[in-house]
């Protein structure tokens, strides 16, 4: 284990927090701008709908962005201010993104989340960076971009003292006041609605220019509380004031003008015209507000509720009717506001486009569900009316086409209606002892009742079309070479003398290679329409499988023939036609035979690949008569793999069918191998039609299925709605059933009558509900694990609750339920096997491999449990404690104080290691019946979770969005003070919840032990985001850094920002850079670079280092 992480994204931030419409891309065009975390999409607004143009990932979570157009400018700019209080300015010129502005504001700490609002005049920004400071931004008075690297010492110098004195921002304090909202109503006119000390809201005016602001009148005072919101309408110079149960109009020289509305918190707005706006509340609910006016005075005020939505963070209106609803909370949507006469059901609103997300994640285990080694995980996403679990595969998906019912089918083929065609139109399905034919027409599939001189009363062995239009069928008994078109003539048939049976056989446009069993093998050519016998060998040995693919343009003849042999399990090349050379003769390991073998062209390169009847691959690199070497074996399955080859987008790949499918294909020259998410598929051929182009049919046991193999492996995500809110998710193995610690979110305020939460049993299949118990009391479900406990073989269901005893929580109770799944009749239902009251809140548990048959009170809440060596390990408001089971009841063995309260809790061998929201990370070691503390962090970190590495190291995640690796020195001696060393820190730039041991998705990588990363630490985000953290050799990590470092000179960054900056580590008044982390997005895009970007790298320019490796060597290091 190493000091060393790699990080990469698998699933990119997908919480949408900001959107805006307007011409960024050109000035003809419409587009909808997005920020989610640190990345920006755009779209374009078609009549069709919303179009992907662009997408990019800049070096700062942004916090704010504004779409505006300049003056005298006909396309937008893009204003993006980040949490480390870095901003830029954005335009497209020439279809490439640059950057007008960029700047900073030095504040010493950064900041998660702000409210800001833009000048209509589009000269100033009004943010809040600080606490009870307005800061005013202005970036057109941003110096100039200067390229530093350029610039002699002495300019850079005085460069950077003019930078110390910037005239392009402004602070406005306002002491001991809680700022709630602000809005322009005029160019010079700043509205502010805030809290005084005493927390009575005022709503004041403030005069504004590029050098001073100045207080103006209060206009409003004694506010009601829950004022939440000031939206300016610039055409009016007027704003409104949103309340829970208030709108006001608010103009100079005129009275506020009031209507009523339901009790909602609004928290967001879309303007659609200068009278009309949509308002989207917390609730998911969104309303038209419309302004009636006389002239240009307001008379009234219109309030209409329109229907559901999903929880809005932000609303654009694209025109038409049309709304796009961005969602950090659930899945972003694109809604049609549906007319007065198009109204059915009372349905006004019409979800045209749904764009899912995963944000938040708060939970996610790691589970096989279909059990074939191919792992997913199960996240708790959403909050709310948006809540879901989500289940996410990575692989390859199949877009289903076509689906043809049948049982039997052994193998399929395509054919075409001539040797240059295209196109196939027919389809040859094999079965026992018969063959059917299906024809594809006017995107039909219908049966044919013949075609040509095809055999229907036989078993296809191999059927494909051959050179002059002709058509052969390979049967048991016969080779039938036939003309290619429908009422085709029999040309030619080849029948044994000796009456033996035809065992297997290969084909291409000129050659056919058949075995007669017993080791006989024969050629085949196709000349002058006629069969001629060009070969015949007996081998030793029984032929298993056989394979004569052209690897030569113009790919017609094969020099070749690859032969799988069974008695010594092994491959032959043979020399064609004669087959008497013995080209290559490799045995394989083991006593099972090959079932399927393919010689193919991939990137250039030539490939032998054998599947095994036990779910192996073996794969050669392949000279033609040069023989075979560098022979690497994968794991795909359990069952027999056959090998077959289909193109898209003229790219030639591998789909290995068994019953963990997966497709091979080469990228920079390597071979990687990518599951496929469909269960166990039998055989494979290319199918290419007019309308189904690049297709594949595939046979599985219910028949034949067509579709088109996406092209790359990516994550797949599967949506569960969930009634509440899903907070912790655990998977028991036992029962095959997940638990589920759910919230029960409400306006109202709770009672003691009211459900605060859940706990859920789900099946692993369908993820139906088993059985669930509420809470009530102001009981809160906060924690739970899976366990089994010492000379028990039972696993059972751990629930940690805690209890608030009064508003402050100066006093809190909580219980440990021992929960077991027991089969009723037809039902699996809870059987409540044993509990513990505690008198404090029960944070963290965790199980020592042991029985946990009880439910018991504890001194405080419950917040964590762990499983643990046959004890139970709970962290109850302040102390870890250590539970036995003895009798069949929880007793109480040791503890140890706590620092504060405990938001992670693993373990790791004989040691436990506790995430403190204050104190950082705390290991204990128990012995003996005691617990001691061997190590602890002396930094202030709020720790979100933990992953154990070794015995030594530790990987933990911070509120603020870092990445740190904590290690505990062993030798350290008894004396002295046991502390835990920093060794690794990054900024991630999100918040993490929960780290899991694990591989995401299988293939050849994930089920060879010798080639899996046992390392493999996967997270989740808050904003959606899905990674993965690797171990690096230290070679490897100096080459990436490097790489990584030449990258950043090399390519100039969106919005001039730094990535060392970008990446530093700062908390409160501290910034260190980052140490130990590799960014894996940032190397991964080396492969979108230009071949001069690339070799600008390689050779270090800019003040990089030159490494001594090749463009080709980094881009196989990539992958």
């Amino acid at each position: 284990m190493t000091h060393y992480k790699y990080v990469v994204t698998a699933q990119k931030s997908t919480a949408t927090h900001f959107a805006a419409r307007g011409a960024f891309t050109g000035p003809y065009d419409m587009n909808l701008v997005l920020g989610k975390g640190n990345r920006i999409e755009i779209y374009t607004i078609t009549p069709d709908g919303l179009k992907p143009t662009l997408e990019s990932s800049i070096y700062g979570t942004i916090i704010a962005l504004h779409l505006y157009h300049p003056h005298g400018q006909t396309q937008a700019s893009l204003f993006l201010l980040t949490s480390r209080h870095k901003y830029c300015v954005l335009a497209m010129h020439n279809q490439q993104m640059i950057t007008q502005y960029s700047g900073h504001v030095p504040l010493p700490n950064s900041t998660s989340s702000t409210h800001s609002v833009m000048d209509p005049l589009h000269q100033i920004i009004a943010t809040l960076l600080a606490p009870s400071t307005i800061t005013l931004i202005m970036p057109s008075k941003t110096p100039p971009l200067q390229d530093d690297a350029s610039l002699p010492p002495r300019k850079l110098a005085s460069r950077k003292r003019q930078a110390t004195l910037p005239p392009h921002y402004i602070h406005l304090p306002f002491p001991d006041k809680r700022i709630i909202s602000m809005a322009f109503s005029s160019p010079t006119t700043l509205m502010v609605l805030y809290d005084d000390p005493m927390e009575k809201r005022y709503l004041q005016q403030f005069t504004v220019n590029e050098h001073t602001i100045s207080q103006g009148p209060i206009l409003m005072d004694h506010i009601e509380q829950d004022a939440n919101l000031l939206i300016a309408l610039n055409h009016r110079h007027g704003v409104l004031l949103i309340s829970g149960q208030c709108i006001r109009y608010l103009t100079p020289n005129q009275p506020p003008i009031a209507i009523g509305i339901t009790s909602a918190s609004i928290t967001c707005h879309a303007m659609i015209t200068d009278t009309r706006l949509f308002l989207g509340n917390a609730l998911g609910q969104l309303y038209l507000l419309e302004l009636n006016t006389s002239g240009d005075r307001v008379d009234s005020l219109g309030f209409i509720e329109l229907g559901n939505i999903s929880l809005p963070s932000c609303l654009v209106y694209l025109g038409n009717d049309v709304l796009y609803v961005g969602s950090a909370k659930g899945d972003s949507q694109v809604v049609h506001v549906l007319g007065r006469d198009s109204i059915e059901n009372n349905d006004i609103l019409q979800v045209i486009e749904t764009f899912p997300s995963l944000g938040p994640v708060v939970d996610f285990c790691v589970a096989d569900l279909d059990k074939q080694g191919q792992p997913q995980l199960i996240t708790c996403s959403g909050a709310g009316k948006d809540s879901s679990l989500r289940i996410i595969r990575s692989g390859v998906g199949l877009n289903q086409l076509a689906a043809i019912e049948m049982s039997g089918v052994k193998a399929t083929w395509a054919l075409r209606s001539g040797f240059y065609e295209k196109h196939t139109s027919i389809l040859v399905i094999s079965f026992f002892n018969a063959t059917q034919l299906l024809q594809l027409e006017n995107n039909t599939i219908a049966p044919l009742s013949l075609y040509s001189a095809i055999a229907l009363n036989e078993r296809t062995l191999i059927a494909g079309n051959v050179i002059d239009d002709m058509l052969l069928q390979v049967t048991e008994h016969s080779l039938r070479l036939m003309e290619a078109r429908p009422d085709g003539q029999l040309l030619d048939e080849w029948h044994d003398d000796q009456g033996r049976r035809i065992t297997v056989a290969s084909l291409n446009p000129t050659q056919c290679v058949l075995s007669l069993g017993h080791g006989t093998l024969l050629a085949f050519s196709f000349q002058h329409r006629r069969l001629y016998k060009v070969g015949e060998r007996t081998l030793d040995q029984e032929i298993a499988c056989l394979d004569i693919s052209p690897l030569d343009e113009p790919y017609v003849a094969s020099a070749v023939v690859a032969v799988g042999v069974w008695q010594h399990v092994g491959v032959l090349l043979l020399g064609l036609p004669s087959l008497q050379e013995v080209v290559a003769d490799e045995p394989l390991a083991g006593q099972i035979m090959p079932r399927s073998i393919l010689m193919t062209r991939l990137e250039g390169l030539c490939y032998l690949l054998v599947g095994l009847g036990d779910g192996q691959t073996y794969n050669f690199r392949l000279g033609g008569k040069e023989g075979l070497w560098d022979k690497k074996r994968s794991f795909l399955g359990k069952l027999p793999i056959v090998l077959g080859t289909f193109s898209s987008n003229g790219m030639t790949h591998v789909f290995a069918a068994s019953d963990k499918p997966s497709v091979i294909h080469s990228r920079n020259q390597k071979l990687v191998y990518s599951n496929v998410n469909l269960k166990e598929v039998r055989n494979v051929t290319s199918f290419n039609s007019p309308f189904f182009p690049d297709a594949v049919a595939l046979t599985t046991r219910e028949g034949v299925v067509i579709g088109q193999m996406e092209e790359i492996q990516k994550l797949h995500i599967t949506k569960i709605p969930t009634l509440d809110t899903p907070r912790r998710i655990i998977y028991q193995e036992a029962s095959r059933t997940f638990g589920v610690i759910t919230e029960k979110m409400s306006s109202e305020p709770y009672t003691s009558q009211s459900t605060t939460g859940g706990f859920e049993v789900l099946d692993e299949q369908n993820f139906t509900v088993l059985d669930r118990i509420y809470f009530k009391q102001y009981e809160r479900p906060l924690s739970a694990i899976s366990t089994t406990f010492d000379q028990d073989e039972n696993e059972y269901y751990v629930v940690a609750t805690g209890r608030d005893s009064d508003a402050f929580e100066s006093a809190s109770s909580g219980r440990i339920l021992v929960l077991q799944m027991q089969r009723h009749g037809n039902e699996n239902r809870f059987a409540l096997v044993s509990q513990i009251r505690t008198d404090g809140m029960v944070e963290q548990v965790a199980a020592f491999k042991g029985k946990l048959i009880a439910s018991i009170r504890t001194d405080g809440m419950v917040e964590q449990v762990a499983a643990f060596k046959g004890k139970l390990i709970a962290s109850v408001h302040g102390k870890l404690q250590v539970y036995d089971w003895i009798q069949h009841q929880l007793t109480l063995i040791c503890s140890h104080t706590l620092a504060t309260i405990t938001e992670a809790l693993v373990t790791q061998g004989n040691y436990i290691i506790a995430g403190d929201m204050i104190a950082s990370v705390s290991v204990f070691r128990y012995e003996s019946g005691q617990l001691e503390e061997v190590g602890a962090d002396e930094a202030v970190r709020e720790v979100t979770a933990l992953a154990p590495l070794s015995d030594t190291l530790t990987v933990g995640a911070e509120r603020d969005g870092h990445l740190f690796v904590v290690e505990r020195d062993p030798l350290m001696a008894e004396e002295e003070e046991p502390l835990l060393e920093t060794v690794s820190e990054w900024h991630l730039g999100e918040g993490v919840q929960r780290f899991q041991k694990g591989v995401l998705g299988g293939g050849a990588a994930a089920n060879d032990p010798s080639s899996a990363s046992s390392t493999s630490v996967l997270f989740a985000t808050v904003n959606g985001a899905i990674g993965v953290m690797t171990d690096l050799a230290e070679d490897r990590f100096k080459l990436l850094w490097h790489m990584q470092n030449n990258m950043t000179k090399v390519v100039k960054s969106i919005g001039d920002l730094s990535h060392t900056d970008w990446r530093s580590v700062c908390t409160m008044d501290r910034t260190e850079e980052s140490s130990h982390f590799i960014d894996g997005d940032l190397i991964e895009s080396f492969l979108d670079l230009t071949p001069q970007q690339m070799q600008r790298v390689v050779d270090g320019h800019h003040g990089g280092k030159k490494l001594d490796h090749s463009i080709e060597d980094l881009c196989k290091v990539v992958h």
